[in-house]
């Protein structure tokens, strides 16, 4: 028998090289053993994680490093420099291009990617997870996702949202019942869902669904394609909307926002030690009086 949570590939947005991202790896592998992960980020680090990951505690699952700058020039004809002249920073609020740039490649992986599991799972390259939770869900057979924020970072994040979503798609965006966001930094994506909102976004906009998403930067601070996706399929796929709520799961992790102070407490606890899932696991437990479910170290400094 088919094991379905297994036979999900991973697809995983990194910005840049950095001393967590094999932890958030073998996280991955330990928990679900996917046959195949699939690491998007720049070229330069690409080449070096072709070497470094030799290393690491992989098991059976292959890996493969995608350089984002090419990413899109199959099938549409684009580099990462062409999708850029899209991009408008208008001032200190705005979040970089990088950052827009990898939600356009999480929604195209199962058209740039060939042989991409349907459904695949996208995570964040920050994200930790320390306790498992089935993605497949075998007493219901259904994929679930767990929703893992407890509320956006402020009013003006959220108002941005939800904007830009109503600009694009022309639906006001949904939340989760009782509490939590639909920004749980991991996804489950169905191909027909996500084929059906670019048809969607493209007969709407009346042009290519990677400009119409890009040019919102010029009107709006943010935009969530986790809100989009999963207020999309609210209206049209509610049967493929399913999750865990934020008390089972998002309610026992811990999200860090600024990670100096943690990354030097992890250094300081591996000198003796290479950081991979297993010394970290050591860390969590020596440095938390509750298990944990999930760590999320944002902005890491890279290698």
């Amino acid at each position: 028998m088919v094991d379905l949570e297994s036979a999900l590939d991973f697809v995983v947005p990194l910005h840049k090289n950095n001393i967590i991202i094999r932890v958030t790896i073998e996280s991955i592998i330990s928990n679900y053993k996917p046959k195949n992960i699939y690491v998007i980020t720049n070229k330069e680090d690409s080449e070096n994680l072709e070497k470094e990951y030799l290393y690491w505690n992989i098991d059976n699952t292959k890996i493969f490093f995608i350089n984002e700058d090419e990413y899109f020039i199959t099938n549409y004809g684009l580099t990462k420099s062409d999708i850029e002249k899209w991009y408008t920073w208008k001032d200190e609020k705005s979040r970089e291009y990088g950052w827009w740039y990898q939600q356009i490649i999480k929604m195209a992986a199962f058209i740039q990617i060939k042989n991409l599991s349907d459904p695949y799972v996208v995570w964040d390259s920050d994200l930790i997870l320390l306790q498992k939770w089935d993605l497949y869900d075998k007493t219901t057979n259904n994929y679930k996702f767990a929703i893992l924020q407890e509320s956006a970072k402020n009013e003006f994040n959220q108002t941005e949202y939800a904007n830009s979503t109503y600009k694009l798609i022309e639906m006001n965006t949904i939340e989760p019942p009782n509490s939590g966001t639909f920004v749980p930094h991991h996804f489950i994506m169905h191909h027909n869902v996500l084929d059906n909102l670019i048809k969607h976004i493209e007969n709407k906009s009346k042009q290519n669904w990677i400009k119409t998403i890009m040019i919102l930067s010029n009107t709006y601070y943010r935009f969530s394609e986790y809100k989009c996706i999963a207020t999309f399929m609210n209206y049209y796929y509610p049967e493929l909307l399913l999750f865990y709520p934020f008390d089972e799961y998002g309610k026992k992790g811990i999200r860090y926002r600024e990670s100096n102070e943690l990354i030097k407490k992890i250094d300081a606890f591996c000198l003796d030690n290479e950081l991979n899932y297993e010394t970290f696991k050591i860390f969590i437990k020596d440095n938390y009086q509750e298990p944990l479910s999930y760590i999320q170290i944002e902005h890491v400094l890279h290698k």
